[in-house]
């Protein structure tokens, strides 16, 4: 039987008559695609079909309604992700029971999961196969109560968001991290059965400048072992006495289980050669297996600028287009977002892997996982020493005029396209 690694298309679903799913869908979109075509295609179901007998929105691809919708997946998706907002409303409405009722069990052809999120405790009652599956239940919605519209409605909604994504972001980064498709028809219903029973906890290396202090990253390290299933590398627990330090950090570094790197960049992280080294290090490509084309893949790295408004420091060239967040000693939520960002990063990098593997460019193409930037792209041996025309395709839409003239200035034989435009 034929396993490959997922390349998933993902459908929000909610009844029309429910105004809380109607504001998180658009959150959920924003997240899973966080700009310039990054990220798998989202997709809503919600309001009735155009010329529809029924109140059912628009088929999804293999449902078997009517002509079927779609007839398969899209372009390069193998897998399709089926994010349930189940409320009163949904449960309330026969005509959506039974359609949901119906796709669960109907085999479509390819892999099918479903995410159900309870609104409300009404979700419940939704009908067997769904039901019997570990509900996503975000936190907050019984402030939302009776509200409707306006400012304090969406004020109070902002922490059901924030909890949605937080678990959803996890559930998505384990399957794409541990999940495989295979060639059967049969339908699958959970996350979780794509997970492989012996996979080490994905690993968060956190990188700081002892000399400026470790408050931020001891309270991220806490954060992670207190509300996660990770687990960090944090060299005052990780690195045992009169052990060799660098060997040490170079096998953390580049262990596979090791998924993203979070550099809390202080006045003097600069100017510390370790946290130089740890950045180098991680933020070097890494070939991947391929028979004819050659992938590169290059795992997340997240900045958390803790300097004041009274500090300075040297710009480091091996953040690349690294995300970055500001850390706010105050603030009581700060480490949730940046884990759940670095996790949201974690399942982008393996989307684009996944999605990169399923193409098959000519050899003189180089496919990669990450937007370009010139530090990173030096590191690969056929980009840095291109004696001939070369093609680069990395993840998005494309990179804007100003982007794509810098990267020709320093690669002056090599021509850069996007996924969307290799696909199209």
């Amino acid at each position: 039987m034929s396993r490959t690694i997922p390349v998933p298309e993902v459908y929000i679903i909610w009844h029309p008559k429910c105004d809380v799913a109607g504001r998180l869908a658009p959150d959920i979109y924003n997240w899973l695609r966080p700009g310039n075509g990054l990220g798998p295609q989202v997709f809503y179901r919600s309001l009735k079909a155009p010329d529809g007998a029924e109140s059912l929105p628009v088929p999804i691809p293999g449902e078997g309604r009517g002509n079927g919708g779609y007839p398969s997946l899209r372009r390069g998706a193998n897998v399709q992700i089926l994010i349930l907002l189940i409320d009163c409303h949904l449960i309330a409405d026969p005509a959506w029971r039974m359609w949901l009722q119906n796709i669960s069990r109907y085999h479509s052809g390819f892999r099918r999961i479903f995410i159900p999120v309870a609104l409300d405790p009404t979700a419940y009652n939704i009908p067997a196969p769904i039901r019997d599956l570990n509900f996503l239940r975000p936190t907050g919605l019984e402030r939302v109560g009776e509200m409707r519209g306006g400012y304090a409605f969406q004020s109070a909604l902002a922490p059901v968001s924030r909890s949605l994504l937080k678990q959803l972001t996890e559930t998505l980064c384990r399957f794409m991290i541990g999940g495989t498709v295979d060639d059967s028809t049969m339908t699958k219903l959970s996350a979780d059965e794509g997970m492989n029973p012996g996979q080490k906890k994905l690993k968060v290396f956190l990188s700081h400048a002892k000399a400026d202090g470790t408050s931020p990253a001891r309270r991220i390290r806490d954060y992670i072992y207190s509300q996660t299933q990770l687990a960090a590398f944090f060299d005052e627990n990780d690195i045992a006495y009169a052990s060799a330090f660098a060997k040490v950090l170079e096998q953390d570094l580049n262990a596979d289980e090791t998924a993203a790197f979070i550099a809390v960049r202080s006045s003097r992280y600069a100017s510390r050669p370790w946290c130089r080294r740890e950045l180098a290090t991680f933020r070097r490509p890494r070939p991947e297996a391929s028979n004819r084309t050659e992938r590169w893949k290059l795992y997340p790295t997240l900045v958390v600028d803790s300097m004041d408004s009274r500090e300075h420091t040297p710009g480091i060239p091996e953040f690349g287009n690294s995300t970055l967040l500001r850390w706010d000693e105050g603030g009581s939520e700060q480490e949730e977002q940046i884990v759940t960002t670095v996790l949201r990063d974690v399942m982008l990098s393996a989307f684009h892997s996944a999605l990169g593997a399923s193409m098959a460019p000519p050899s003189d193409h180089i496919v990669i996982n990450w937007a370009p930037d010139p530090t990173s792209l030096l590191q690969i041996p056929r980009i840095r020493d291109v004696k001939e025309e070369l093609h680069v395709v990395y993840p998005g839409r494309g990179m804007s005029y100003l982007e794509l003239g810098i990267l020709s200035e320093f690669f002056p034989r090599i021509t850069f396209h996007s996924f969307e435009e290799y696909n199209s």
